[in-house]
């Protein structure tokens, strides 16, 4: 919470989130909560093998880079879990209601002036055939889609990939070290 004798001012207002000033700083402040969602694929040893990502476009070092496929919660969405598996089918078409292939990975906060959480999901796709989309459907408005080896996570800067995949690791190495 906030010290209320803190001066906050707002510098302009969006729909999705304001940009107020702070003691001579500037923030965003989301004003609808995020989930995010992360696919993965395990291999044979039950090893983590492959993550679902995105290729997004980054405004300010304009260019494109990796990320999770991510959104807001709706109104017509019951829970967060209901909203990250809209975002898996809007994403690429498929629906998974077992809710044991999802896991819940905990919350996020951008800022330390953030009071919306995004939540992190990911869900296992092991078993799932993932539908292969030909470059001639991606248009602008479409994702590109794509399933990566795990190594290549941690060489990324985003830091909702790196904290939902180290996240999801710990629970694999814990849930190892229990088995033994």
């Amino acid at each position: 919470m906030m010290d209320k004798n803190i001066e906050k001012k707002i510098i302009t207002s969006g729909k999705y989130e304001d940009v107020i000033e702070i003691k001579d700083h500037y923030y965003l402040i989301s004003k609808k909560q995020q989930v995010v969602v992360m696919p993965y694929i395990i291999d044979a040893k039950g090893l983590l093998d492959k993550i679902g990502v995105i290729k997004d476009y980054n405004y300010v070092f304009e260019k494109y880079d990796y990320t999770l496929l991510n959104d807001y919660i709706n109104q017509d969405d019951g829970t967060n879990l209901v909203a990250a598996n809209r975002i898996l089918y809007n994403a690429i078409k498929i629906n998974i209601k077992d809710a044991t292939e999802w896991m819940y990975l905990g919350n996020l906060y951008n800022t330390l002036t953030s009071d919306s959480p995004i939540s992190l999901y990911c869900v296992n796709l092991t078993d799932v055939e993932i539908p292969k989309f030909e470059s001639s459907e991606m248009k602008k408005e479409s994702i590109d889609f794509k399933m990566v080896n795990s190594s290549i996570v941690i060489t990324s800067d985003d830091t909702l990939l790196l904290a939902s995949y180290l996240r999801l690791f710990n629970y694999f190495y814990v849930n190892s070290l229990q088995k033994d």
